[in-house]
């Protein structure tokens, strides 16, 4: 296993979150359409605001890496890059990694020996991940466990 798996991110989800979002911004807008009161339509630009705001960093942080064909997640000898989350992790670091199913997309979650400046777990989000969950995770599994090193290391 000297070679690396590398994951780009999911076009389909980014697009799907899009989409979602239209829907529930044209529902808001179908309710308030016929309503003179000034708040309503505060409400409106407020809502409006948000949604352009959340739209343009899907599209930015998500959608062009998607269509560009960016790796949202590398695994290689050293260990996980999350490119969506940008954190990396070394195998020498990991105690576990589990898979948490959800609705849409699993979590995978990686138990680490020790605290670090983001915590004891990290969640990597498969939902901008493209490929299957399951085969994401074993595929993971299977470098750990190949790359794990002794469990009584502590950190330099």
């Amino acid at each position: 296993m000297t070679e690396s798996v590398q994951y780009p991110y999911s076009l389909k989800f980014s697009l799907g979150t899009l989409g979602v979002m239209i829907v529930l911004m044209a529902i808001v807008l179908q309710n308030v359409w016929g309503h003179q009161a000034d708040i309503v339509w505060m409400v409106l630009g407020f809502c409006s605001l948000v949604f352009i705001t959340l739209s343009a960093v899907i599209v930015m942080k998500r959608l062009v890496p998607a269509i560009k064909g960016d790796v949202a997640l590398q695994l290689d000898d050293e260990g996980i890059s999350d490119f969506v989350k940008e954190i990396s992790i070394e195998w020498k670091d990991v105690k576990e990694i589990h898979l948490l199913p959800g609705r849409s997309a699993a979590i995978m979650r990686v138990d680490l020996k020790w605290e670090t400046n983001y915590g004891s777990q990290i969640a990597i989000y498969l939902r901008w991940v493209k490929g299957k969950d399951k085969e994401i995770y074993e595929t993971t599994q299977a470098y750990f466990e190949h790359y794990c090193t002794n469990p009584d290391e502590q950190p330099d």
